[in-house]
């Protein structure tokens, strides 16, 4: 691999976490990293590259030397600031299994535990963040209040999915102070609040769960579209139908994008390149590299990204109802939580909002992630807040509730997402669309499950 296309690896993510002879870990920003010939500079290190693998498209190891020095070193990076260690994971993961137990068996008022697991049950879809309890009549699944937002909002997914095994009332355990998701979904998920005790762990007792009516916060910026379409069509001549113009809402920008990556964000401030310069060669080699067939990490990375960025151009044929002058990405916007997939909001042509959700992997989470957009988008269609920002300018809007449309590979569809679509609010109306696993060449639409109108 060439030296500037690892660059432009390196250049896609914000925060890298650097392990050096798996000794040493350094998190650090991209701006704290950098590649002159082939001398290799990460904060206050500087070594000479000898060569380099690529364990996934995202993680690469590069043997390297110190000056003067004759020790290799073997320094990886890994996407992110945190590295996790398995060891440390499952180290944790036992020690709140042994504190949430004791609490399960106050609260139960059992002078045992009968049974405890903690391990992934793959074959029915549950991870092994969710320690699992059998107190006297009842089955309960927890969760650490260490994890992620993700899978502790996952819980839901997990206790639906555990329910049919075990022949038992379910109780689910969530951490205090971390549930206004799970809450936002309860309130409108009738089944799994009703067949699934809830509670709440506070680190010390187990009590029901209280809601308090609190959101989930969003948060919808205002849609300035800036004059700056000359510079825009300039940047997007050097590689005409490849790159795409889509506003970058939040910077008021626009963002110009190669199959989905960043080359370009023009505003009235200015044009940056986030994956460096001269543009014109980054587009060439980013154009050579990432494309359909090819083997190349950057033909790997930020799929969904790229599924996004081929949807957008085709949408038309996939959804004809939809009206293509309003497409907007990310928007509402959550604000600390995480989320991994891509949002799209748009409209028909008759004025009722679409909320368009895309995974390019299989993603169990998937249903409820997407509903969590439903809802925000919602809360804000009710509030008026789109036609306030800015937002479908010339298109009045139905009072009526927005659609929502699930979009990925037909074979990334998880194994579990028809029973979880089940359990979707059935004033949801939803469109599950699956598309073709050559959907980087060209989007075919295999299968639609719904009705969109």
């Amino acid at each position: 691999m060439k030296l500037d296309e690892l660059k432009i690896l390196l250049a896609l993510e914000g925060k890298w976490t650097v392990s050096v002879n798996g000794l040493e870990y350094l998190a650090l920003s991209a701006s704290d990293i950098s590649i002159e010939d082939s001398t290799l500079r990460f904060g206050k290190y500087s070594r000479k590259i000898i060569d380099l693998e690529w364990l996934r498209s995202d993680v690469v190891r590069i043997r390297t030397r110190a000056k003067a020095r004759t020790q290799i070193d073997t320094v990886t990076f890994y996407p992110g600031e945190r590295l996790p260690s398995g060891a440390g994971i499952r180290k944790r993961r036992r020690r709140f299994q042994v504190e949430i137990g004791r609490a399960l068996a106050a609260h139960f008022g059992a002078r045992k535990i009968e049974r405890q697991t903690l391990y992934s049950d793959r074959r029915h879809g549950i991870g092994g963040a969710y320690p699992r309890f059998l107190v006297g009549i009842h089955a309960v699944i927890t969760v650490d209040p260490e994890e992620s937002s993700a899978v502790i909002n996952g819980i839901m997914r997990a206790a639906l999915l555990w329910a049919p095994l075990v022949r038992r009332p379910v109780t689910a355990v969530v951490p205090r102070g971390r549930h206004q998701t799970l809450a936002a979904r309860l309130r409108v998920m009738a089944r799994a609040s009703a067949s699934i005790e809830w509670l709440e762990w506070d680190g010390k007792a187990v009590r029901p769960l209280e809601d308090s009516g609190a959101e989930p916060e969003t948060h919808v910026h205002e849609l300035v579209i800036p004059n700056i379409s000359a510079e825009v069509e300039r940047i997007c001549a050097m590689a005409p139908g490849a790159l795409q113009p889509v506003p970058y809402i939040h910077g008021k920008a626009i963002s110009v994008r190669l199959r989905g990556l960043e080359v370009a964000r023009v505003s009235h401030e200015g044009i940056s390149y986030p994956l460096g310069e001269p543009i014109e060669q980054v587009v060439k080699e980013i154009n050579e590299l990432r494309r359909h067939g090819s083997r190349h990490p950057l033909a790997h990375t930020h799929e969904e990204r790229w599924l996004e960025s081929n949807l957008i151009g085709s949408i038309g044929q996939i959804l004809p109802s939809i009206d293509v002058r309003h497409i907007y990405p990310q928007v509402p916007s959550f604000i600390g939580e995480e989320r991994n997939i891509i949002d799209l909001l748009s409209v028909t042509t008759d004025g009722r909002l679409v909320v368009i959700e895309i995974k390019a992997s299989p993603d169990p989470d998937l249903p409820f992630q997407a509903l969590d957009y439903w809802i925000a988008v919602e809360r804000h269609r009710k509030a008026g807040d789109f036609l306030r920002k800015g937002y479908f300018a010339g298109r009045p809007l139905k009072d009526e509730t927005a659609l929502l449309v699930l979009v990925a590979p037909l074979l990334a569809y998880h194994k579990t997402a028809r029973r979880l679509t089940a359990t979707l609010p059935a004033e949801v109306p939803l469109m599950e669309i699956g598309i073709n696993q050559g959907w980087k060449k060209e989007i075919k639409v295999l299968r639609r499950k719904g009705v969109v109108s």
